[in-house]
Formats: structure tokens, C-alpha cells, sequence
């Protein structure tokens, strides 16, 4: 019986079919390319009271300018399909190259900026900010809550980013160019490699980590940077499983077997980490080791998308990520919430967390991870992955403005009525993305 499942299973994930119709597949893509659309700022250009003064175009993170800068997490999450010219990828590429330093920078005591570490978000005049919750520039960010160190994902993304100019434009002429850096020069492919290593991991898994919440409070990545996590992470660890495969293909474009080889056994010796450590005997993947060790909707539905997780810890993890929907514990109107709520450890809340209760990343619903649950739901559940990528349309179609883009909020919570920051392109586009990448949409018409 066993077997048979596992062949079922293995079919179904072959035979996939779009979740969507032809009509909802055109409706999330055209807004997925208004709402991209209007977030780009051209160098030079302004927006209200903000110019870029950098000489490349950019996108920031939402078209209301509700943060008011290039993030590198949210650009690179519009990447992967026809919404970001390649020629203004390689401008975001040596723009936040620019801003890497080959020293590390001791910010303040409480402050650590790594060798090699890629900034949070970029402002308008070029000057890198590492750190969450602030502009600044020089030596008033990082610290208490925001961590000792700088988010563990952003380096990570940075790969992610040469990585989808590759596929756009199939020539590592740019990998295999140098770019600026912060006081001097460094070929992209080595800069890549470096990048690569800054984030702390465990010796024997290949894991990222982080220390004591009282003295590091690393942020696993930008999407928590209000909650506390310690030892082994889930999600930066999937980044760097999905970077370690993106440099196996890089490096094996430009003839490079031997490296290609090792980030290719890199990326099988986390994925086998990621399966040991983070499974669940319930089917979720743990968010940590130590605090923070919940079951992670998000993190479970990105190590389901992303391949980080196979056989039957896939399997598992799917039906649990199935189940929850079904019990409306981790999503409402196919947006998703961080924590489930009948989660014990703190009664649906992160157990260490900065945001109230019920808001932002405890507790509010977004729809940035909608495409990574649907399709890790589709693996086992397809009629529950329709069900959900129809109800995230509906909830689309069903607050639109009068210029033709729906708001598309950040976060929404159905029950208090909150919502915030609307016009937030990773709402839409990368669900989208997410989506067509799993190859559960049909292409969009031409």
C-alpha cells in the first residue's frame, strides 16, 4: 500500500493541472504586472517627496511607497517571470553590490555588519541600510530588537537575483564579470561565493543559526523580523538550499563542473538537514531549534515549493498544510497567516514576538505565501489547491479600486477588520510567480 501511494503521489505531482481557469490565470497576471508596474522608480525619477538618486531604476516594495526605499527581498520576489526586464536586474545587481563591504563593520556595540553581508534595503541615495526598523545609514540601526546581525536571508536573495538575470538573458557574461563593491572590485561569481558563506550555519548540517534572542537576535528573514528565533532556522536554511542549487546551475553554465558539483551536493546535504532536523512527527516543519520551535505555515509551504523537502516528509507536510486549510486554522480568503491558530505554544502567537498580537507577523493573513501553499497543498490535495487559489481571486476581485488594481494589502486580518499598506507588489505578484513556477498556470496570453 505504501508503494502505491508513493506512485500516486509521484503522479499526481506530474499531472499537475493549472488551478486556475483561463479567465482567474489573466486576472492575477495583469494585476500582477499593474501593481509590479507601479512600484518602479526610474533613476532620477520621484515619487511624492522621494527621488532616486541612484543611477539605476529600481522597484520598491509596494506602488503606495509605504517603504520608501529598494528592499532586496522584495525586488528579487518579483523576479521569475515577464515583469522585470533583464537590463534592470543587472542595475539592481551592482546596486546592491555597491553597498557590500570586503571588512566586516562593527556598527556599534550592539551591531555587527559581517564581511560580505548584503544590505536589508538600499535608499534613494545609495546608501545601504542593514537593518530592519530604520533609514539610517550610519551607525544609529541595528541592535535591540532588530538583532546584532543583519537578516540572514538578504544574502541569500542576492544569488537568487543572478541567478534570474541568467535565466532572462542565458549569458554569464555578467556572472563571470567584475563589479563594484564597496572600495573596489570583485568578480560576480566570487562575490557570489563569499555572499554565500556569511550567514552563520552549523559545521556538521550546513544549517543556518543563531544565538541566545537576549544578546544576537538574528532575524531568520525579512518577513519575521519582529519575532525572536534561536538555534537551527528553518527558512534561511531553505534559501540557502535553493542558493546552493542556483549556483550548481551558474557555475555549470560557465563550464565549471568541479563547483558545480559541490554546490549541487551542498544543496543535497541541506536538503537532507532540513528533512532530519526541522520534520515534525504532525507533518509541519518546526520555525527553530530553540525559541520559536512552532510549527511554520510559511516555512513549511517554502520547503514544500522549493524541493528542500522530499518523499514523505514532503508528503506529510502537504497534507498538514491541506488540513490546515480545510480547518481555517492557518488560512482565511487564500491568505495565510504565520502561526496556526490552535498552535499551544502561545495560544496561535509566535512565542517570542514584537508585533501586538492579531497584527503584521503575529497574527495578521497575508497572501505573500499564497503560491507556495497552493502548490505544496496540490502535491496530495489538488480539488483543496483550487479551492484556495479561487478564494485568493474572489478575495482579489472583491476589493478592487476604481483604477483597475485591487488593493492588495500587505496583511488583512478578517476579524479585527485591520489592514494595512495596500498596493504591496509581493501580495500579487509573488503568488503569481510562486504559481507559474510550480507550473500550475496556464501562460498568460500574449
Amino acid at each position: 500500500m505504501r508503494l502505491i501511494a508513493v506512485l500516486l503521489y509521484a503522479l499526481a505531482a506530474v499531472a499537475a493541472e493549472p488551478v486556475l481557469s483561463p479567465e482567474d490565470t489573466a486576472f492575477l497576471h495583469e494585476q500582477a504586472r499593474k501593481i509590479v508596474a507601479s512600484a518602479h522608480l526610474a533613476a532620477g525619477a520621484s515619487s511624492g517627496k522621494w527621488r532616486n538618486a541612484t543611477p539605476y531604476a529600481v522597484h520598491v516594495p509596494g506602488g503606495n511607497m509605504g517603504y520608501p526605499a529598494f528592499w532586496v527581498r522584495d525586488a528579487v520576489m518579483m523576479l521569475g517571470a515577464d515583469f522585470v526586464p533583464p537590463e534592470e536586474v543587472e542595475g539592481w545587481i551592482r546596486l546592491m553590490a555597491s553597498t557590500i563591504r570586503n571588512e566586516r563593520w562593527d556598527v556599534h556595540p550592539g551591531a555587527v555588519v559581517p564581511a560580505y553581508a548584503v544590505a536589508d534595503h538600499i535608499n534613494f541615495d545609495g546608501r545601504a541600510t542593514f537593518y530592519p526598523g530604520t533609514y539610517n545609514s550610519g551607525t544609529k540601526q541595528g541592535g535591540k530588537p532588530y538583532g546584532k546581525y543583519p537578516p540572514l536571508d538578504d544574502h541569500f536573495y542576492f544569488i537568487t537575483a543572478v541567478y534570474e538575470h541568467w535565466k532572462l538573458t542565458r549569458s554569464t557574461a555578467l556572472f563571470r564579470s567584475k563589479v563594484g563593491i564597496a572600495g573596489g572590485e570583485l568578480g560576480l561569481a566570487e562575490l557570489c561565493e563569499r555572499v554565500y558563506a556569511v550567514a552563520r550555519s552549523d559545521e556538521a548540517s550546513g544549517l543556518v543559526i543563531a544565538g541566545d534572542v537576549e544578546t544576537e537576535n538574528a532575524k531568520d528573514w525579512g518577513f519575521g523580523d519582529t519575532v525572536f528565533k534561536s538555534g537551527k532556522l528553518l527558512f534561511p536554511s531553505v534559501l540557502k538550499h535553493n542558493a546552493a542549487k542556483q549556483l550548481a546551475e551558474l557555475f555549470a553554465a560557465t563550464g565549471d563542473q568541479i563547483k558545480a558539483r559541490r554546490y549541487d551536493g551542498e544543496a543535497r546535504r541541506l536538503r537532507k538537514a532540513i528533512t532530519n532536523t526541522f520534520r515534525r512527527g504532525d507533518g509541519w516543519l518546526r520555525s527553530a531549534t530553540e525559541v520559536g520551535d512552532q510549527p511554520d505555515v510559511w516555512g513549511t509551504a517554502f520547503a514544500v515549493w522549493s524541493g528542500a523537502v522530499n518523499g514523505s516528509a514532503a508528503r506529510n507536510a502537504s497534507c498538514a498544510l491541506a488540513n490546515a486549510y480545510r480547518a481555517r486554522t492557518a488560512v482565511r480568503d487564500g491568505l495565510v497567516r504565520h502561526v496556526l491558530t490552535d498552535d499551544v505554544t502561545n495560544h496561535g502567537l509566535w512565542q517570542k514576538c514584537a508585533a501586538q498580537p492579531e497584527t503584521y507577523q503575529n497574527g495578521g493573513y497575508w497572501s505573500t505565501p499564497t503560491g507556495w501553499y497552493i502548490a505544496a497543498v496540490q502535491q496530495t490535495n489538488p480539488s483543496a489547491a483550487r479551492a484556495m487559489a479561487r478564494e485568493f481571486v474572489g478575495f482579489l476581485r472583491g476589493h478592487m479600486r476604481p483604477d483597475g488594481m485591487s488593493q492588495a494589502w500587505e496583511w488583512v486580518n478578517p476579524d479585527t477588520g485591520k489592514r494595512n499598506n495596500p498596493l504591496y507588489v509581493a501580495s500579487v505578484a509573488l503568488p503569481y510567480i510562486s504559481l507559474a513556477q510550480a507550473g500550475l498556470v496556464a501562460q498568460p496570453p500574449q
